[in-house]
């Protein structure tokens, strides 16, 4: 604990005492003086030291525990652990593709709002660099990512006090697809360079904001070309209640930018050639976007995909929030309100 010194200082006014003698044949009774009166000296002294006692943090961390290993490096978490009794509800929380790494100022403050009011966070970094272009290697890989820090996140919980049996995954925009990932897609086996010795566990919560559930941004384009079987597969992981583990049993709070995030014109939703087609062999998605009145504007943000997968979850018996939330593509003005769902998905 850090603790700040800070030194008193009394000043004592002290006035001086003059004592006059006197001789028998002086009169002082009618004796006057035009003399000014004594100064009058100003001695400064220290006083003890005062050591004001600072309240102890709610929360310890501990940092760079690696938990994966991809192509040689180590992926790594950091973990915020409660100071008050627990067992705490486990929350991992990944940050999104903008934030870069572990130490983003947006997910650290997630993780320190949600710390100290009670849970045990785990902070991964499920990336490194720059992952543009997006190939169907970088979607598996996220979805890897999404699975090992959890199952690493549930192996380790009672080391730090933790309940791994009520798990919430947290993700900001590109976070949002291994904190989705973990929750719809787990792996049934232990993940390929997971630290890990067993697969993830059940999710118990999921909250997430201003994510893709579709891949519906141009920068997923290059990655339909190269592997469409593949990523139509990945985005029914998402979308398609078939798909979706038969035990998920989770609560769901999903949020939104109201200035609407990486819109897309659409154009033609229904052009058998173009890139809603390929998201949407089926025509599921328009159809339920359509129901939603989400196209009649002629573009496709974040918005449109946080409607599309309410639904969904909505219509197959989950319990699921929706917020549309004023302002822009940010956490920063949000984490009260996200501590308020971490706490509520966590039961």
């Amino acid at each position: 604990m850090t603790r700040v010194r800070r030194s008193g200082v009394v000043a004592v006014m002290v006035t001086s005492i003059i004592t006059v003698g006197c001789s028998n044949d002086v009169d002082l009774s009618s004796a006057t003086s035009d003399a000014p009166p004594p100064p009058s000296a100003a001695v400064t002294t220290a006083a003890p030291a005062i050591t004001p006692s600072l309240p102890e943090p709610p929360f310890s961390t501990t940092t760079d525990l690696a938990y994966m290993t991809v192509g040689g490096g180590e992926l790594r978490m950091d973990v915020y652990t409660p100071t008050s009794p627990g067992p705490w509800p486990v929350v991992v929380a990944f940050h999104g593709r903008s934030d870069q790494g572990k130490d983003a100022s947006s997910n650290s403050a997630v993780a320190e709002a949600a710390a100290a009011a009670g849970m045990l966070v785990y902070a991964p970094t499920w990336y490194s660099g720059d992952p543009f272009p997006i190939t169907i290697d970088d979607i598996e890989g996220l979805a890897d990512a999404g699975n090992c820090a959890v199952a690493y996140a549930q192996q380790h919980a009672a080391d730090h006090g933790g309940d791994p049996a009520r798990t919430v995954t947290y993700g900001f925009s590109a976070g949002t697809s291994p904190a989705l990932a973990a929750a719809l897609a787990p792996s049934g086996v232990a993940v390929d360079g997971c630290n890990a010795r067993t697969p993830p566990g059940r999710v118990t919560g999921v909250v997430l904001g201003d994510g893709e559930y579709f891949w519906q941004s141009e920068a997923f384009d290059d990655a339909f070309r190269q592997d469409l079987d593949a990523m139509q597969a990945s985005v029914a992981s998402f979308t398609e209640p078939a798909a979706w583990p038969d035990a998920l049993d989770a609560r769901f709070y999903l949020w939104a930018a109201e200035d609407g995030t990486a819109p897309r014109a659409t154009a033609d939703p229904w052009d058998p050639a173009g890139w809603f087609a390929q998201r949407d062999p089926t025509g599921s998605i328009r159809e339920d976007l359509e129901r939603l009145d989400q196209l009649a504007d002629g573009v496709v943000s974040y918005i449109d995909s946080a409607q599309l997968l309410r639904l969904r979850l909505a219509e197959a018996g989950h319990d699921v929030t929706l917020t549309i939330e004023p302002g822009g593509h940010t956490v920063d003005d949000k984490v009260p309100r996200l501590v308020e769902w971490l706490t509520s998905a966590a039961g």
